[in-house]
C-alpha cells in the first residue's frame, strides 16, 4: 500500500497483507490490512460545475453520498440503494453517483456509474432532461433535499416543462430523527430508514402532515437548504413554482394536492415503500 494523504488515506497497490504503525505522543497501535480481490480500475470523477446536464429517456437515478461522506455511517439505506442500484442498470437508467472529493471509502456495492460527480452536499447545477427522476442517498431533510431544489430549479426553467415526477424509495433514503413525535437524538446521530419514520405514523394523512408537508415547505421556501451553497442559481424557487400544481402520491394508494396551480403545470412527488 502506499499512502495518499496523511490524514489516513492510502492506496491499495497489490494483494497481500500489510502492517500499518498509528503512532501518538503516549501511545501506539499496530493494525493489520490485508488486500484481495481484482483490482478495480479508477473512476473518472468531474466536479458539478462541469457538468451542464443529464438527460434520460426514462429515468435517472441519483445516489448522494455515494461513498461514505455522508452521515448514515451504520449504512441502513445500503441495502436499498443497491437495489435501486441494479433495478437501473436492468432498465438502462442513467446512474448518477454523488461523491466527495476524497472518496476511498465506498457506501455502494457497485463501483461503475454513468456519472461520478463531485458534490460534498448533492448542490448542483445539473441541467436534467427525464420523465422520472429517482432520489436515493443522502439525509431526506439536508442533502436529499437540496438535491431536490437543484434539480428542480433547473428542470423547471425549461421552455418545455409541464410535468415532473420526483420518486423517492423510502428503503432508499436515511433521515436523521430530528423532528416529529419521538425525536429523542441531535444532529449527527444515527439515522434512520425514511421507511420507519413513515411507519411511526398511523396512517397516510398523519405521514403527509407530519412528515411530507415539512419537507415540501423547506424545499420551496428555504432554498438553498441551510444556505448551502453560497451562490445558488436566482430566481428563489418559490418563484419559479408560483402557477405550479404540487401532488403528493403514496404509491398508488393515497393522493393529495399540496398547492393548487396551473393543472397543466404538474409536478408530482410519489413516495414508495411509505
Amino acid at each position: 500500500m502506499r499512502m495518499i494523504d496523511p490524514k489516513g488515506i492510502f492506496e491499495a497497490v497489490t494483494p497481500g497483507r500489510t502492517e500499518l504503525a498509528i503512532q501518538a505522543p503516549n501511545s501506539q497501535r499496530l493494525i493489520t490490512l490485508t488486500v484481495t480481490g481484482a483490482a478495480q480500475s479508477p473512476m473518472k470523477v468531474v466536479p458539478y460545475r462541469d457538468v451542464h446536464g443529464i438527460a434520460a429517456k426514462d429515468a435517472l437515478l441519483f445516489v448522494g453520498h455515494a461513498n461514505r461522506d455522508g452521515f448514515d455511517h451504520t449504512a441502513v439505506a445500503k441495502s436499498g440503494v443497491d437495489r435501486l442500484v441494479r433495478e437501473a442498470k436492468k432498465n438502462s437508467w442513467p446512474v448518477d453517483y454523488f461523491v466527495s472529493k476524497e472518496y476511498p471509502n465506498w457506501y455502494t456495492a457497485d463501483r461503475r456509474p454513468d456519472y461520478a460527480i463531485i458534490t460534498e452536499g448533492q448542490e448542483h447545477r445539473i441541467l436534467v432532461r427525464a420523465q422520472r427522476v429517482i432520489f436515493t442517498g443522502g439525509d431526506f431533510m439536508f442533502c436529499t433535499l437540496r438535491n431536490v431544489q437543484m434539480t428542480l430549479h433547473g428542470m423547471l426553467q425549461q421552455d418545455d416543462a409541464r410535468r415532473i415526477d420526483f420518486v423517492f424509495p423510502a428503503q432508499a433514503i436515511w433521515v436523521e430523527d430530528l423532528w416529529g413525535p419521538g425525536a429523542k437524538h441531535r444532529y449527527p446521530a444515527a439515522m434512520l430508514l425514511l421507511a420507519n419514520i413513515f411507519e411511526r405514523r398511523a396512517n397516510d394523512a398523519q405521514r403527509y402532515g407530519e412528515v411530507v408537508v415539512p419537507f415540501l415547505d423547506r424545499v420551496i421556501t428555504q432554498y438553498p437548504a441551510l444556505n448551502y451553497p453560497a451562490d445558488p442559481p436566482p430566481p428563489p424557487l418559490n418563484d419559479l413554482l408560483k402557477n405550479w400544481t404540487i401532488v403528493v402520491r403514496f404509491s398508488n394508494r393515497f393522493e393529495r394536492v399540496y398547492r393548487q396551480g396551473d393543472p397543466s403545470k404538474t409536478l408530482v412527488f410519489e413516495f414508495q415503500g411509505a
